[in-house]
């Protein structure tokens, strides 16, 4: 039970009660032991009782004074020494003490004259007044060693046995945002000391205060501050968060960090404080596995059953930029991991491996009243969402269907989706992990990220960029032959992939979907070259006299680029025969964005 300050009034009337031949300070606990409800009686210790001089206490965690009559009364009975708690009163706060002043009838006191301006009454007064003072000086005592309560270098000293420091100025700081997940729901609370880093993990910021997004609140912002001395950074670099947060999709910075030179203040060192004593797992599974994380890393840590104080990790390495950089991030993720790891239990880190990645097909249905632009923001939120919950997908779980289709239809813009497909590459072999019968996405074992996200709508087309360069000596392919001779081939495209293929089609009806380098030079006039009908080809192809598709050395000297760009930011480059085929997901739309002719970059 922390102590109590008891002020001038109270000090001065335990003190006249004392002179006078009374009981001052009589201590009693409230409630007393044993009371179970109404009426709350406390037995004073000597009876009888003929005043009750006064009964101070704690209420609402200040010194209170205590109402005769209103808040308690004193029993009338043989013994006179009970005092009752009256049910409309102001009572003390529950685990607190009272203090009692009251005069027996036995009482003989030697001295009586306490009125205001005797000789008495004066030098209590004087008395009362010193004892007041150190009152106050024991509570500011009491409440600096306290890391809630104590301030300026009280604070300074206490948050030192963390081995935390006050923040000088002359550290870096600025705002950064968080932008919520698309699809997600409800309140989401960011704590103070939040951790965003760099891209490449070497300039790491924490927040200094707590915010908390709302229910359509999109976006916050809040304070980062520096945690080393480094330069100033510019805007949007500060973009990681390397501990996930439910809910929150990204982070940046909006604006470029800017020198401070102002000191932290009590309140941000004591939210720091606080925020290490949380986070401050040490010597555990859970902290290595943390470690991990601040780097922006995923790993698998597993503890072999049979060999006790082993920690095997195997680090995902999944961007090419983190391929590039993997002896600097080796090198970081060993020192993160020594200075967490238990004492006596040895870690050893596995060879990086990539983790799998799950490539899906969707084809969303939205408003058609919908503009161009809204389409696209709805693509956009989809993806989003969607990378965003393969990124907080605990490692070897299985992927939930559910949860997918929740999420697509979360976003305001799609009435429909459906989940055409899911499928990763195994030593070469595309395998299906979809299983429409368990709801589920089979990927769970193995550590995965999202691969291709091939979005389709009928209401956003695919577009299809056409670059053909010819040497100086040449003649010019024509533009406006090219530009016909496509657009028929779109057309029919986009007619043969208006509703879904009939479960027993043919392989040379699925083939009409397909999209290939050596299709599109069949049906493109060039020079020399007369086009041909797509339509034909297929149906030349489906009886079997298929005739023999051009490639890159059949257009020679002429150079030929297709580009497929999705609105969902994919795009398929068809630039030799060997390149990959395009197959069309059922209702996906081709338009034509462009013919680029260009002169003198071919070879001659």
């Amino acid at each position: 039970m922390s102590p109590r300050r008891q002020e001038f009034p109270e000090v001065l009337r335990n003190l006249l009660t004392t002179i006078s031949g009374g009981v001052a300070a009589e201590s009693h606990p409230f409630p007393p032991p044993g009371a179970n409800g109404s009426p709350i009686r406390n037995d004073l210790q000597r009876p009888p009782v003929a005043q009750v001089v006064s009964v101070y206490g704690s209420r609402d965690g200040q010194p209170h004074l205590f109402r005769e009559g209103e808040d308690y009364v004193l029993l009338d009975g043989a013994q006179r020494q009970t005092i009752e708690w009256q049910d409309d009163a102001q009572l003390p706060d529950p685990g607190t003490l009272i203090h009692v002043n009251y005069y027996p009838e036995s009482a003989q006191p030697v001295l009586t004259d306490v009125n205001i301006g005797s000789v008495v009454r004066t030098l209590s007064e004087s008395i009362a007044l010193e004892l007041a003072r150190l009152y106050a000086q024991l509570e500011v005592v009491y409440q600096s060693g306290f890391v809630d309560t104590a301030s300026g270098s009280s604070l300074d000293k206490v948050v030192a046995l963390l081995g935390i420091e006050r923040v000088a100025g002359g550290r870096a700081a600025g705002e950064v945002e968080f932008t919520r997940s698309p699809g997600s729901r409800g309140t989401i609370s960011i704590p103070a000391g939040t951790r965003v880093i760099t891209a490449d993990g070497n300039v790491e910021y924490e927040t200094t205060g707590a915010v908390t997004l709302a229910e359509r609140q999109n976006t916050i912002r809040v304070v980062a501050r520096d945690l080393e001395i480094n330069d100033p950074l510019p805007a949007d670099t500060l973009v990681v968060v390397p501990v996930p947060i439910a809910g929150i999709a990204g982070v940046t910075n909006p604006a470029p960090t800017a020198i401070e030179a102002q000191d932290e203040t009590d309140d941000e060192l004591r939210t720091r404080a606080k925020n290490f004593l949380h986070g401050s797992e040490r010597a555990t599974l859970g902290a290595i596995k943390e470690a991990i994380a601040r780097q922006g890393i995923t790993a698998d840590v597993v503890e072999p059953a049979d060999t006790p104080g082993l920690v095997e990790i195997t680090p995902h390495v999944v961007t090419e930029e983190q391929r590039t950089r993997w002896p600097e991030l080796q090198q970081r993720l060993l020192t993160a991991i020594e200075e967490s790891r238990p004492a006596g239990v040895f870690v050893t880190l596995q060879g990086a491996q990539p983790p799998r990645e799950v490539n899906l097909e969707i084809r969303l249905t939205t408003r058609g009243e919908l503009l161009e632009q809204d389409l696209r923001a709805a693509q956009r939120a989809v993806r989003e969402g969607i990378s965003d919950y393969f990124t907080r997908l605990p490692i070897r779980e299985v992927g939930s269907i559910n949860r997918i289709v929740g999420l697509t239809l979360g976003v305001p813009e799609v009435q429909d989706m459906r989940l055409l497909s899911a499928t990763w590459s195994v030593d070469g072999t595309v395998e299906n992990v979809l299983n429409t019968s368990t709801g589920e996405l089979e990927i769970g074992g193995f550590p995965t990220v999202l691969g291709e996200l091939h979005i389709a709508d009928p209401n956003l087309p695919t577009l299809l960029d056409v670059t053909i360069s010819y040497p100086e000596n040449e003649d010019p392919p024509d533009e406006p032959e090219i530009q016909a001779a496509l657009a028929d081939a779109l057309a029919y495209l986009n007619e043969v992939n208006a509703a879904e293929p009939a479960s027993d089609a043919s392989e040379a009806e699925r083939a009409r979907r397909v999209v290939s380098y050596g299709k599109l030079l069949h049906v493109l006039p060039l020079p020399g070259k007369p086009g041909a009908s797509l339509e034909a080809y297929d149906d030349a192809a489906a009886s079997g006299t298929a005739p023999t598709l051009p490639d890159e050395t059949s257009v020679a000297p002429y150079q030929v680029e297709f580009v497929l760009t999705l609105e969902s930011g994919l795009s398929r480059i068809l630039s030799r025969a060997a390149d990959g085929d395009y197959a069309l997901t059922p209702f996906e739309r081709l338009s034509l964005a462009g013919v680029e002719i260009e002169e003198g970059t071919a070879d001659g």
